[in-house]
């Protein structure tokens, strides 16, 4: 017999005490209840308990690779926390600057695991050595600050080499010593113990070179090489080859470069040849007088002498609207000029050291040599800038040797090429002590693709030009040199832009030729102070009178870099 449950209607089976449906008690009568019969329900349980953790792992913790391949370890990250998580994945350490992974982003739901791909490419270079590089692979929670988790490897980067040498210059002229550097190159990632070794076929050279064995590390290693020979009095110049080798761990790999070195006579063929012709003239001239003397005739009257070609001009000029137009007779094609800004006499305001300031005046680059024509050149300035009112001095050489002041001279012309912002120039006279002067001269407009030129370096037998700014030049930049004994300093030598007395005054050169009676020749000089890597700026006269001349920037920028300058006051010749 079933029962019915009073409460909810339910059908219970015979004897049942409570309600399987509500849990009313069924053994009271309906008028003997109490009020509250039902079983107590169970308690709904907590929620489970929410928390955030991840793991990393990788399929290879040691790994191999040659430099220009890759190789590559899948990284699997597991999700251990109870809600979906955001990964970003990331490589430290020294292998971290060739190693990636695809995705850097994955997202992984709660207890479940996504894989990326680890891969590590050295380039071939000498950026990235040789040697085992560790790494971590780092995986950070997006979604919770703070989560992460870490696998260490490591990558064993196998060596390469690829070396050269380099000398510079490869041809070198001079009597006794020139200088050369030798740039040992390794693209390759392998250091290398190396020994330096230069000879000549004819065991006539001396050469200068580190005796120990030297430690080359990829990348560039410049040493220093000097070249010695004992010239002969005179005769012609003698070309001797000669070959640098680098022997490199204890000669299982050697590299050379081969280069020659010109050995110059004590006196040039020319001074022979002027010794013999005056003797002659000397014999011939007594053998004149004997002859004369002998006939006893009414002497003639002489025919006066040529006209002699007198060895240089110099003179002054002012522009004009950026431009003038100097006379200068006997000018011929391979005449030689020079030309430099002088600012004596311009009201110019001055700086706290007293120098006058041409910001308002001058161009930021030098003056040049812009056209010949019959017996007259123009000069204007070599950036372009059209300035009104500079004055400037000049020289004219006519003849390719000869002496200034009783001072002995070698002048020519050179051109450095486009792409290229210096050029080695041949010179018998030039020592590491002469004075070298350049002037730019083109026959094309001038643009603003140029500053100026200035004395780079100094050796036995050549000297090296270079732009000012150390720009490449875009197209052929030809210009006049002169190299010039400075034995004589109040005629020529080298000094300085930012030498000062104690009182703040500027140093003033002395010369007895610094009062209007003569012209002073300029250029800038990046020798003295080895500062063959930094731009710089060229220099004009500041002023000169009374027996003294001062030298200053000729540029529209107040700079304090110390400029040294190569200089030469002539007399002022028609």
């Amino acid at each position: 017999m079933s029962i019915t449950c009073p409460n909810c209607g339910d059908i219970n089976p015979d004897g049942t005490r409570f309600c399987v449906e509500c849990g009313e008690y069924l053994a009271w009568d309906r008028n003997d209840r109490p009020e509250e019969t039902r079983r107590p329900q169970a308690a709904e349980p907590p929620p489970p308990e929410q928390h955030a953790e991840i793991a990393v792992g990788l399929s290879q913790r040691a790994l191999s690779v040659t430099p220009g391949r890759q190789v590559s370890a899948t990284v699997t990250v597991r999700n251990r926390g109870t809600r979906v998580e955001q990964v970003k994945v990331l490589v430290q350490g020294d292998a971290a600057q060739f190693a990636s992974v695809e995705p850097a982003e994955l997202v992984i739901p709660p207890g479940a695991t996504a894989e990326g791909a680890l891969v590590l490419t050295p380039p071939r270079s000498s950026s990235v050595l040789a040697g085992t590089a560790g790494f971590t692979v780092l995986a950070r929670s997006l979604v919770n600050e703070g989560v992460s988790a870490v696998a260490d490897g490591t990558c064993a980067v196998s060596g390469f080499d690829d070396l050269s040498v380099e000398l510079s210059p490869k041809t070198a002229r001079g009597r006794w010593r020139t200088r050369h550097k030798i740039a040992l190159i390794s693209r390759g990632n392998l250091a290398h113990r190396t020994r330096l070794n230069a000879t000549d076929a004819e065991n006539t050279l001396r050469f200068s070179l580190p005796e120990a064995d030297v430690l080359i590390d990829p990348g560039r290693t410049e040493l220093p090489l000097r070249v010695s020979a004992r010239p002969s009095l005179t005769g012609e110049p003698r070309e001797v080859p000669f070959s640098v080798v680098a022997s490199m761990d204890h000669g299982e790999l050697s590299i050379h470069a081969e280069g020659t070195r010109t050995i110059l006579p004590v006196f040039p063929p020319w001074a022979l040849k002027a010794v013999v012709a005056v003797v002659s003239l000397a014999l011939l001239a007594v053998v004149a007088i004997v002859a004369v003397n002998a006939l006893r005739e009414e002497p003639k009257q002489a025919a006066p002498p040529p006209p002699t070609r007198e060895p240089y001009a110099a003179g002054d000029g002012t522009l004009s609207g950026g431009y003038a137009s100097v006379q200068a007779p006997g000018l011929t094609g391979d005449s030689k000029i020079f030309v430099t800004p002088d600012l004596t006499g311009a009201a110019l305001p001055t700086t706290e050291t007293g120098q006058p300031r041409t910001r308002d005046l001058r161009p930021a680059g030098s003056l040049g040599v812009t056209g010949r024509g019959d017996d007259s050149f123009s000069v204007q300035t070599v950036d372009g800038s059209g300035v009104e009112g500079i004055r400037f001095g000049y020289l004219v050489v006519k003849k390719p040797r000869g002496t200034i002041g009783g001072l002995p001279y070698e002048a020519g012309s050179g051109t450095i090429p486009p792409g290229e912002n210096r050029l080695d120039v041949p010179a018998e006279t030039a020592t590491g002590g002469s004075v070298i002067l350049l002037t730019v001269e083109t026959t094309e407009p001038l643009d603003s693709t140029i500053t100026g030129l200035r004395v780079d370096a100094k050796s036995d037998g050549a000297f090296r030009v270079a732009t000012l700014d150390l720009a490449p030049v875009p197209r052929d930049i030809s210009f006049n040199w002169l190299v010039i004994d400075s034995g004589d300093p109040s005629l020529a030598g080298v000094n300085t832009t930012t030498a000062v007395t104690p009182n703040g005054d500027p140093v003033r050169i002395r010369s007895p030729l610094a009062d209007g009676s003569g012209i002073v020749l300029l250029t800038t000089d990046a020798t003295q102070d080895e500062l063959s890597a930094v731009a710089m700026t060229g220099v004009c006269v500041g002023d000169q009178g009374d027996g003294a001349f001062t030298v200053e920037w000729f540029t529209d920028r107040i700079t304090y870099l110390p400029t040294d300058f190569d200089y030469l006051i002539v007399r002022r010749r028609g």
